[in-house]
């Protein structure tokens, strides 16, 4: 019970918030989905994200790397990328089942974080893994203890894909920003073509293949941990 109410509780840490705990800005995006931002945040410019997408390109020239949709971060810090922010890119390849992430959470939920150098950057943790079945969300929590990182990924499923979102903050700031966070994508809203809807066939192992290598890569590239869920699915499909 205790790992399940590691994401759940919507309860902030701290009552006053550095980044303002006031939702007074909407966002709607093109794609059908709004997206509710506290006070004081502002939009990422798109050039910094498509350079920020091509310096990560040319640190993994071999893999695919995510091109993000939309990124925010909180005003007044000089420069843009600055923590805390988050990203958010935007998959339409195609409806996943559900039921390969409840085998997924299952497998590696209760396991010993995983731990890699990857790329580099030595000590690289994913802590927690949970899926929401309720709000059809898959939440990971990681450190990159060399850059004292500290964030979350949320992956919200969709009729068409799903929408991934990547937070950050300082590894000593995470307990302040965690709430918010959560806040940001539980009150995602999506239109009536992507709102997720389950499917009895989505336990079946036959129907409910899907390529994760592919699904999850966008997840850890982005939260400096290139190349983790090859690890990752490689290590289950050795067990299966």
């Amino acid at each position: 019970m205790v790992r399940i109410f590691f994401i759940i509780s919507v309860v902030f840490v701290t009552a006053s918030i550095a980044s303002g705990t006031e939702f007074t800005q909407r966002f709607n995006a093109k794609e059908g989905f709004r997206l509710k931002l506290p006070d004081k945040w502002v939009q990422i410019p798109g050039e910094i994200l498509n350079e920020h997408s091509r310096k990560l390109q040319q640190a993994s020239p071999d893999k695919e790397m995510p091109a993000y949709d939309y990124g925010f971060q909180l005003s007044g810090a000089g420069h843009w990328l600055a923590r805390p922010y988050i990203l958010v890119y935007l998959n339409q390849t195609g409806r996943i089942p559900e039921g390969k992430i409840r085998k997924l959470t299952r497998e590696k939920g209760g396991s010993h974080p995983i731990e890699e150098k990857i790329s580099g950057i030595p000590n690289t943790k994913v802590e927690d893994i949970l899926y929401d079945p309720n709000d059809h969300t898959l939440w990971m929590t990681f450190l990159a203890d060399a850059e004292r990182i500290r964030g979350l990924v949320a992956t919200k499923l969709t009729q068409k894909g799903c929408i991934q979102i990547v937070c950050y903050s300082s590894d000593q700031d995470f307990p302040e920003y965690r709430g918010l966070f959560e806040n940001i994508v539980k009150n995602i809203y999506l239109s009536k073509d992507l709102k997720y809807k389950s499917r009895i066939t989505d336990s079946i192992p036959i129907i409910s293949q899907v390529d994760f290598r592919e699904f999850f890569s966008h997840v850890f590239t982005s939260a400096l941990l290139i190349g983790a869920i090859w690890l990752l699915l490689n290590r289950i499909k050795k067990r299966s």
